[in-house]
């Protein structure tokens, strides 16, 4: 299954389980801006809950549970597909597009410190 297969399936269990789900008519690039008030603050929960599953993956590390670890960053994954999917947004490509990008890029890149 490919990122926006993931997605795609992603997708239809949230409708399936009463939750609401992202639409490509969410963020329409012909108003201004291009999503109302209410479509920003759920894609901006979204992304917190992403940052939740993130934090429940850090503390299955902390406690050595690599079943948990394995768990929450199939649920990272499919947070994001879901997201990317409903907005219309063709995942596989974009991944595609930035790996291509940071393989231009040099050695430890951007001066950050190891």
């Amino acid at each position: 299954m490919n990122l926006n297969e993931t997605g795609r399936a992603g997708h239809k269990i949230n409708q399936q389980n009463g939750w609401d789900v992202f639409t490509t008519q969410m963020w329409d690039v012909t108003r201004e801006p291009p999503f109302s008030k209410e479509d920003c603050n759920y894609l901006c929960t979204n992304m917190a809950l992403i940052h939740t599953e993130v934090s429940e993956a850090t503390e299955a590390v902390r406690k050595h549970d690599r079943t948990n670890f394995e768990e929450e960053l199939a649920d990272i994954i499919i947070r994001v597909t879901s997201i990317a999917h409903g907005m219309g947004i063709d995942l596989d490509r974009a991944v595609n597009c930035k790996l291509a990008a940071n393989m231009t890029r040099g050695y430890r890149h951007g001066g950050k410190a190891v």
